[in-house]
């Protein structure tokens, strides 16, 4: 009885040994992610700041995704002295990334996202009067940190280019177009 207790539990300490063993990490199939973003770009001359989020997945080390963006703080014209108008925008669409340099904690990312996106003037009646609908790129470098093996943060420089088939009304198409600075938040399995 006492010698099979006693394999007993050693059979038990070689199972936990055995289960602290590493496996290699070579993940062909991919892994998945979110973000939350957030943009400071120029706006007709005044800070625009953008909020969104977006998601993907990850196959070996290229990120392909969905993004989705819209300004955030207000902006306010007006056409005559008793009708203000309040500006929307906001954008959607594919998000392509690689990280360089991925096996440091700090490393560079690319990234490039296209999309679809309209903007919108409300006047002071709560009624839309203008909707345009524009295309637009977005190129950006970062440095990417992770800080666990799920979460990294990643600040970069970015242009936006916006192409509007017809100019939205009180303000022009260039306006919608610039760069700016970016901070995103990527939880996930990379």
């Amino acid at each position: 009885m006492k010698k099979t207790l006693l394999l007993f539990i050693l059979s038990i300490i070689s199972l936990s040994l055995f289960s602290q063993v590493e496996e290699p990490k070579d993940n062909p199939r991919g892994e998945g992610f979110g973000a939350i973003m957030i943009n400071f770009r120029n706006l007709d001359n005044k800070l625009a700041l953008y909020t969104g989020g977006g998601g993907g997945f990850v196959v070996k080390d290229f990120r392909i995704g969905a993004f989705f963006n819209g300004i955030s703080n207000s902006f306010s014209k007006s056409d005559s002295i008793y009708t203000n108008y309040k500006l929307g925008c906001a954008q959607g669409g594919l998000w392509f990334g690689y990280p360089f340099f991925k096996k440091h904690a700090l490393h560079g990312l690319a990234e490039m996202k296209f999309s679809l996106g309209n903007t919108k003037l409300i006047n002071t009646n709560f009624q839309q009067t203008d909707t345009k609908i524009f295309w637009g790129f977005n190129p950006s470098l970062a440095i990417e940190y992770d800080i666990i093996d799920i979460l990294k943060v990643a600040i970069g420089v970015e242009y936006q280019y916006s192409y509007f088939p017809k100019p939205p009304d009180l303000y022009p198409a260039s306006a919608f177009s610039s760069p700016g600075v970016f901070v995103s938040i990527k939880l996930g399995s990379f």
